[in-house]
């Protein structure tokens, strides 16, 4: 996702007193593949109009689903017959896919004047620092890869089809399993950040062990949404407000969903 060479490079906490600005918590939802991408970029056109605010939200898939990548082709899953009757939905976001089952999904959107928003590795690190400050909380000690790997062609070898396949720097891991995966889209103003923390392995993807397969920790899926909700809201540093999200966000997103997520056009472009 990124190439440049972050062995010493960290994120910084925020004075939220001179940032000017508030985070709006919203409700933990539930949507399927085009709700939830619509709805995602309707937060970052909502936050590029509306400058002074940032944007915190996690959400479920009423149905387990694939998401590609922005850059993915779709015929790569056609690779593998697992793929072939499950929902698919093209993210924003570039990156590999991810197999959206028994996880919690986040977003979070900041403005362009955001000390996080340039450069983008700053925003990935303090996220994803965050989530890891919360899990060590719990005794998982999770750290960033670049902290106990690296590795010089990570960069430049091709990549795998799946997100949690694929090694990073900026990866949270555990037992050097990937536990986060998170991907950006960029536009004048504002910068969403999505990703996902894989809780347990899924059926479709046994390869790929989640947070409770690896460490003894029982807890319930509110939690879970209270945990990583504290996390990225530390992340971006200003003061917190719950929120809803607002009418003309709705039309956004619904619109969206009927122009862009649910068209076979979108998700078949490439």
């Amino acid at each position: 996702m990124m190439s440049l060479d972050r062995r010493n490079s960290t994120a910084s906490p925020l004075d939220a007193s001179s940032m000017g600005m508030v985070c709006r918590v919203l409700p933990h939802l539930s949507g399927d593949g085009p709700a939830n991408m619509a709805m995602d970029e309707a937060l970052l056109e909502s936050v590029a109009f509306d400058p002074s605010m940032t944007v915190v939200r996690t959400y479920e898939w009423t149905t387990p689903t694939l998401s590609l990548g922005y850059f993915q082709k779709v015929a790569e899953i056609e690779t593998d017959p697992r793929w072939a009757t499950v929902p698919v939905v093209r993210r924003p976001t570039g990156g590999g896919a991810l197999w959206h089952d028994r996880e919690l999904t986040y977003a979070v959107v900041v403005p362009g004047h955001h000390p996080f928003a340039r450069p983008s590795r700053a925003l990935y690190q303090a996220i994803h620092q965050a989530i890891i400050d919360q899990l060590q909380i719990l005794g998982i000690p999770a750290s960033r890869r670049g902290m106990i790997e690296y590795d010089e062609e990570l960069m430049s070898r091709s990549r795998p089809f799946l997100c949690f396949c694929d090694r990073d720097e900026e990866d949270v891991v555990f037992r050097s399993v990937k536990l986060v995966g998170s991907a950006q889209r960029r536009r004048s103003g504002a910068i969403l950040q999505h990703g996902s923390l894989l809780l347990s392995r899924s059926k479709t993807t046994p390869e790929l062990p989640g947070l409770t397969d690896l460490a003894p920790v029982t807890r319930s899926d509110a939690d879970w949404v209270e945990t990583l909700q504290s996390a990225l809201a530390t992340a971006i540093g200003v003061a917190t407000i719950p929120d809803e999200i607002r009418p003309d966000e709705h039309q956004t997103a619904q619109r969206l969903r009927e122009t862009v997520y649910e068209s076979a056009g979108w998700t078949t472009r490439r």
